[in-house]
């Protein structure tokens, strides 16, 4: 055997000799600790000892994310969780594979125990999930209702150096970039008030369900410049954040709705819904009794949403309007007023008072069939700060509709219908029930057209029997007239 082997050989004993030494010396040190020491003190040298070998000999730094802190859920770890599934490692041994309602792709994410290995700025940072038994913390979900848990915690490990740029820079880019996914996933809710809601309880008034509305502006039938002019407005309201901080105004923007029924008001309330991704609270006044009642409702709204309080103009017995009543009839039963006790004073301060400030990026539609009977206060700016009429249909409109509805932007009918429409008032409800009724547009436009011609002649009979009542009404008038002017001569 040649020299160089058996210095490699006596290197190797050595080294063995050694490594069963320290062992030895280990096993010993932990017999005694374990048969001499107090667990206390156990637990205290040994933690001391790990934290002495981790700083000399590991480089890495590990930050714990957990899924709850307190009794609250941790942002951090559900904006990892989102962040971490598009960067799924193609040779992972297991795998969670989830499907929501509304997406045709499946959602990747890691099982417990596994790495994922991330990139940023150069830097290698390696994330994995672990969870541990139920440990017994209270936790409350998002109904308020506290239970137990079984703990989650992501490990993100990297190299010490990168300590600050990881804590300063990337851990904000997981979350900016999760948050941008999110929103990409969102599925837009519905909230509905419950029934039998608990008064003080956040969140337990409004009953959820997902809105699957189709209408977009793309086939909303309404005026191009009008569409225009509403898609601006709602771009320059979200972007303007900073705006509003700035000049101290609450970060919310108040539209009106105003027309007659079937003009499309909750069809545009929808596409605006799905344009910016904001979810839909239907406020039901009458269904609201202190104005308390309306400040919690309002509280236990989500950012990023749209409240919306159809026919404002009957819905609710305002205070001016109850005083008058209370004028006109003052009996002792006048009780039957305070059943509904939401004044003028309590729902103008929840439009744009104080407690309006009460979150972020709101907007508020009213509608209403009859702008005229709307009280004056609520129509100032602030308030209601863009008025659009939603009109008859218009040729434009119609064009849209044909679109939608039957596939097509030219046909031999399609001038006679629009010549129709400019001397009749129908909705575009009611063309839309019309162009349904076959998919053919030949016998769809035909049936449109007798439609039309029927209403117009309504229109001419109805008009021509006011024009004959009127005439009989001045002509008895004047025979009333002739008969005093007789009488008095007599």
């Amino acid at each position: 055997m040649s020299s160089k082997k058996k210095t490699q050989m006596a290197r190797t004993k050595a080294i063995v000799s050694a490594a069963a030494s320290a062992t030895a010396t280990i096993m010993l040190i932990h017999t005694i600790a374990r048969d001499y020491l107090p667990r206390e003190l156990r637990r205290f040298i040994f933690s001391k000892l790990k934290a002495f070998l981790n700083t000399v000999f590991l480089s890495e730094l590990t930050l714990v994310i957990e899924e709850h802190t307190k009794l609250d859920h941790n942002h951090l770890f559900k904006a990892a969780k989102l962040y971490l599934e598009p960067i799924v490692p193609q040779d992972a041994e297991r795998l969670r594979v989830s499907m929501t309602k509304k997406e045709t792709n499946v959602a990747l994410a890691l099982e417990k125990n596994q790495e994922i290995i991330d990139t940023f700025n150069g830097v290698t940072l390696k994330w994995k999930l672990f969870s541990k038994p139920n440990s017994g913390k209270l936790v409350a979900d998002h109904n308020s209702n506290i239970s137990k848990y079984k703990g989650k915690f992501y490990e993100l490990r990297f190299h010490k150096k990168h300590r600050n740029m990881v804590l300063d820079s990337y851990l904000k880019h997981v979350v900016e970039k999760a948050q941008k996914m999110k929103e990409k996933k969102k599925v837009i809710k519905l909230f509905m008030l419950k029934q039998d809601m608990i008064p003080g309880r956040r969140r337990e008034a409004w009953q959820p369900m997902n809105l699957d509305h189709p209408a977009t502006f793309d086939t909303l039938a309404m005026d191009m410049d009008l569409k225009r002019n509403i898609m601006g407005d709602l771009e320059r309201f979200v972007r303007r954040k900073d705006y509003y901080k700035k000049v101290g105004k609450a970060w919310k923007r108040g539209y009106l709705l105003y027309g007659p029924p079937g003009t499309g008001k909750s069809s545009l309330i929808a596409a605006m819904a799905n344009y910016l991704k904001f979810d839909i609270y239907d406020l039901e006044l009458t269904e609201i009794r202190t104005n308390s009642e309306l400040r919690r409702l309002l509280v236990s709204t989500g950012n990023k949403s749209i409240l919306v309080v159809e026919d404002i103009d009957c819905s609710i017995e305002l205070q001016d309007r109850i005083a008058k009543a209370k004028a006109m009839n003052p009996t002792p039963k006048s009780h039957q007023y305070q059943d509904n006790q939401v004044t003028l004073s309590g729902f103008l301060n929840f439009v744009d008072g104080l407690w309006s400030s009460c979150g972020d990026e709101r907007i508020i539609v009213f509608t209403t069939n009859h702008k005229e009977k709307i009280d004056t206060a609520l129509l100032r700016a602030g308030r209601m700060d863009m008025h659009i009429h939603l009109s008859y249909c218009t040729p434009c409109g119609f064009k849209m509709l044909a679109s939608n509805y039957l596939g097509i932007e030219e046909h031999p009918l399609l001038s006679e219908v629009e010549e129709l429409l400019q001397e009749t008032n129908i909705t575009p409800a009611e063309v839309g029930e019309q162009l349904m009724k076959s998919e053919d547009p030949k016998t769809s436009l035909g049936g449109l057209i007798e439609f039309l011609e029927c209403r117009k002649r309504e229109i001419q009979e109805s008009a021509a029997k006011q024009e004959s009542n009127k005439i009989e009404e001045t002509t008895r008038n004047d025979e009333e007239e002739c008969a005093m002017k007789l009488a008095k001569k007599e």
